[in-house]
């Protein structure tokens, strides 16, 4: 592996470890809202709010892919390569979100009886990756995949955008990119604007859509700029590594605000008015704010956390635990005897917890991982390793791209 000369780049397969450390908390932190609402504990014992506002791992979620995947459209702008082919781009999104989803909708039929029962309508929409669109589209048991959805309606849309946003600020520095990017966040919180009037139709979850949420994938897509272009990676990493704590302490206190009922009620009574523009903006904010230490090679306590073993190997499974960890939980309730807003919050969290690891670990090594092995493979266009694709892949596979880390393109040590 080469070595790094520019003064602001890192060890790039540090900051890999660490956005895999991140993934595993923002999955652990979705599981254990979860557990709360189930349990009832939410709203009831100590700490509700800290319980309640634990679903803003989603919003980590949709930055950490903001990132990775605009990266290297972010690089082209600034004058790099292009981007992988759309074909590249597409097949190995689909084997990163494919094998695992399937398998999640077969063994929810298994695990949460409600769901077969559920009727055509909710699973069409879930084939379709609609789900998100509307509340009685949600399927007994993966009620989480919502976000899912929106996900999937971002990839499909990052190639239109990237293109739009590049037209815009192609040649023109590192303000003209960040502004279009600024125009994409104003777009969004416009859209939650016209939710809020009640301006758009309704019957529609439109505060879960796409237009609404891409905020909070533009956080992520601004943290690719800072990466990909010289001019701003230079100021801004200096004072990000010299100073990292400000952003977690500035993260630690939107989120203390977040917990209390400025950000709405801690049951599952969609907030109103401003508190629901505080939810959300406050959950974009933190997210970002967390994740950028990682991605601008800030070195911490929290750094040497995020890389740890344990922490790196549930990253790699997070999307698997994601997928299993609420169909796991109906079922562990049921095997309890346990009514939904009942007690039995620990017993429900270990419990989930070992088994969605457990059902994680199986569906990574023998579908998933062989799955994108093989999309790599199909999709290499050079002889294996000198292929050129960048961190664009996101979730999972980019950790075997070259990775631009701080303005600095060096190659990771091969895994293995």
């Amino acid at each position: 592996m080469s070595t790094p000369t520019h003064p602001h780049a890192v060890d790039p397969a540090h900051h890999l470890r660490e956005l895999e450390g991140l993934r595993a908390l923002a999955a652990l932190a979705v599981l254990l809202t979860h557990v709360g609402f189930l349990s009832g504990a939410t709203g009831r014992d100590v700490l509700p709010g800290f319980l309640a506002r634990l679903d803003l791992g989603v919003a980590v979620f949709f930055v950490l892919s903001g990132f990775l995947l605009y990266l290297p459209h972010a690089r082209h702008v600034a004058g790099g390569p292009p981007p992988a082919p759309l074909r590249t781009y597409a097949v190995r999104r689909a084997a990163r979100l494919l094998p695992a989803w399937v398998l999640v909708l077969g063994g929810t039929i298994v695990l949460v009886p409600e769901s077969r029962r559920a009727g055509v309508g909710p699973w069409l929409a879930n084939l379709l990756q609609l789900q998100s669109l509307r509340l009685d589209w949600d399927l007994p048991g993966l009620a989480q995949l919502w976000s899912l959805s929106t996900e999937v309606l971002f990839y499909l849309a990052l190639p239109v955008l990237a293109l739009l946003v590049g037209r815009t600020a192609s040649g023109r520095g590192p303000r003209a990119h960040l502004a279009a990017l600024a125009g994409l966040t104003l777009g969004a919180l416009a859209f939650r604007v016209l939710f809020a009037v009640g301006a758009l139709p309704s019957g529609w979850s439109w505060n879960r859509s796409l237009p609404a949420t891409l905020d909070w994938f533009v956080g992520g897509m601004v943290l690719a700029v800072v990466v990909a272009d010289r001019r701003l990676t230079g100021p801004v990493t200096a004072v990000v590594r010299a100073a990292p704590w400000h952003l977690y302490g500035l993260a630690a206190c939107v989120f203390w605000l977040l917990t209390t009922r400025t950000a709405g009620p801690y049951d599952l009574t969609p907030p109103d008015g401003w508190a629901a523009d505080v939810k959300h903006i406050g959950y974009g904010l933190v997210a970002v704010l967390v994740v950028a230490p990682s991605v601008l090679g800030a070195s911490t306590v929290v750094s040497r956390v995020l890389r740890s073993r344990v922490l790196t190997f549930l990253g790699t499974i997070s999307y698997g635990i994601f997928l299993w960890h609420l169909p796991l939980m109906f079922w562990v309730r049921q095997m309890l005897g346990l009514d939904i807003f009942e007690w039995g919050f620990w017993s429900t969290t270990v419990l989930t917890f070992v088994a969605s690891v457990v059902l994680a670990s199986l569906s990574w090594f023998v579908v998933e991982g062989p799955v994108q092995a093989w999309a790599r493979r199909v999709t290499a266009s050079r002889p294996p390793g000198t292929e050129h694709h960048g961190a664009d892949e996101g979730e999972g596979e980019h950790r075997r791209d070259d990775v631009a880390v701080a303005g600095e393109r060096v190659r990771p040590r091969p895994e293995g």
